[in-house]
């Protein structure tokens, strides 16, 4: 057993954050391991010189390859030029211990992305998007870091060249270079051998040549749907404000959300809602946050209803499916934790105001057949200073369960922030790793000991995650991008 947990603070036990994982202590931000920490900057360097190695000798993925070994450079440029001032030095060991966790990823991106046969790059060219775009919003992350670090006058023009906007539209271009290359590849090299292959293999590779053509995923794009397009099948759940039913749109299963009630006579609430649902969903493209195709208004009884039409995600909530499905395997756990990290890290990590979802549990996770797990609810979901105006407020305390609120929130319904919302999500993680949640009934707002331990098959990884997002002091929690580089590296130790 790991030892207590109780509701006013956490009684650490001085893990480290997980094996061989970038060693950080509960208090990642904050403090280190006891003892002198040995030349950071210099270790990091080791790993970006790996990394350097790997990408000039790439055979595929190649403008990727080559913009993630340019963008180290210019963060590693400015990091060795603030590391001969004493006085900001502590601050930028702290960066730089995030930092390596990060290139220890992209190293292994690297090698499983940088001498990839054709048709694997086909097969795999969303994971490859994904993953490479994770790692250069995390070295963005560490350049707003560091430009806090450098003087006024050579701020600005260094972080420009990280800036969300910046890096998005040179990522969309080097996919979109790598992704002609691989076309041209096939064009030149296949298409002169189908003429002597038989039919069957003739149709394969001519399908895996389509599939590149559409492994560029677009933007979403939420549209309003015709009500004849739509086909609705059984409820799924009904709730006071909505029916919950599977449907079928263009003959692909998806979740169609029906406004009822009272709330379907003021328009401005439905606009406002889909507003919340559908802007937040778009703006946020990931595969751990829910899709939504689009709103369906429906004019053809006494008066219109109104629809959501979503993905559909066979397993539900997470809830449900740790109560259906107790054995997981720890590897799955930590999968889903790493998940359920990554749809926050999607919110919080933004240069404007950090949205939040203002209302993380179980219940706002759903899990689809391959036990992927998507963040939805956005009733709630705000920008961080607009949460804590006292109706929003007031509303999050009503829908929320009160087990996952933060303790600083317990106390003041406005001290709501990032690091709020990472306890909450701390307990989501203490849910997948435990399959239940410490308190079984919800404490009174006032101090309140309640105790709750994990089992002994709960990965270390996640004990130690747990730990830390569940510190008392906020400003002792990991951030959610922390929180995904070290499950990220926990994965990647055994293909690595």
């Amino acid at each position: 057993m790991w030892g207590k947990v109780q509701r006013r603070g956490i009684n650490c036990t001085g893990r480290t954050w997980g094996p061989r994982a970038g060693s950080f202590c509960c208090a990642v931000q904050r403090r280190w391991l006891p003892g002198q920490v040995m030349d950071v900057l210099g270790q990091v360097l080791d790993v970006a010189q790996t990394i350097y190695g790997l990408c000039d000798q790439a055979s595929s993925n190649k403008q990727q390859c080559h913009r993630l070994k340019k963008r180290i450079q210019m963060l590693l440029m400015a990091s060795k030029a603030l590391q001969r001032q004493k006085e900001k030095s502590e601050q930028l060991k702290v960066v730089m211990k995030e930092l390596r966790v990060t290139l220890d990823n992209a190293k292994c991106w690297a090698v499983k992305y940088s001498h990839q046969a054709w048709w694997r790059q086909i097969l795999q060219a969303n994971s490859i998007k994904e993953e490479f775009e994770l790692i250069n919003d995390r070295l963005g992350d560490a350049a707003g870091q560091v430009s806090l670090l450098l003087e006024i006058e050579h701020r600005e023009k260094f972080f420009h060249f990280f800036t969300e906007h910046t890096r998005k539209r040179q990522n969309q271009r080097d996919i979109d270079e790598d992704l002609q290359e691989l076309k041209n590849y096939l064009t030149q090299n296949i298409s002169n051998k189908m003429e002597n292959m038989e039919d069957g293999m003739k149709k394969i590779l001519s399908e895996m040549a389509a599939i590149q053509a559409v492994c560029k995923r677009s933007s979403w794009h939420i549209t309003e749907i015709r009500a004849t397009d739509l086909k609705r099948g059984p409820l799924l759940l009904e709730k006071a404000s909505h029916d919950l039913y599977l449907g079928e749109y263009h003959r692909s299963p998806v979740a169609i959300k029906v406004f009822k009630g009272q709330q379907v006579k003021d328009q401005d609430f439905i606009i406002k809602t889909f507003q919340a649902e559908g802007e937040t969903m778009k703006k946020f493209e990931c595969l751990n946050i829910l899709r939504l195709y689009g709103i369906c208004v429906d004019n053809s009884g006494t008066g219109p209803c109104y629809s959501l039409v979503m993905e559909y995600c066979e397993k539900g909530t997470l809830r449900q499916l740790l109560e259906k499905e107790p054995d997981l395997s720890p590897e799955r756990r930590v999968q889903m934790a790493l998940d359920a990290a990554r749809a926050v890290y999607r919110l919080h990590q933004t240069e404007m105001k950090a949205i939040l979802h203002g209302s993380l549990s179980s219940a706002k996770f759903l899990v689809d057949g391959t036990y992927c797990m998507k963040l939805c609810g956005f009733e709630l979901s705000k920008t961080e200073s607009s949460l804590r105006r006292p109706s929003n407020a007031e509303m999050r305390r009503r829908s929320s369960e009160l087990v996952y609120i933060a303790p600083e929130t317990l106390q003041d319904i406005n001290a709501y922030d990032k690091r709020s919302e990472i306890y909450s999500l701390g307990m989501v993680i203490y849910e997948i790793a435990n399959g239940k949640l410490p308190y079984q009934d919800q404490p009174d707002a006032e101090d309140q000991a309640v105790n709750g331990e994990l089992s002994d098959s709960c990965p270390p990884v996640l004990r130690d995650l747990i730990t830390g997002c569940l510190q008392r002091n906020p400003g002792d929690r990991p951030s959610a991008g922390v929180l995904v580089d070290l499950l990220i590296a926990h994965l990647n130790l055994s293909p690595c």
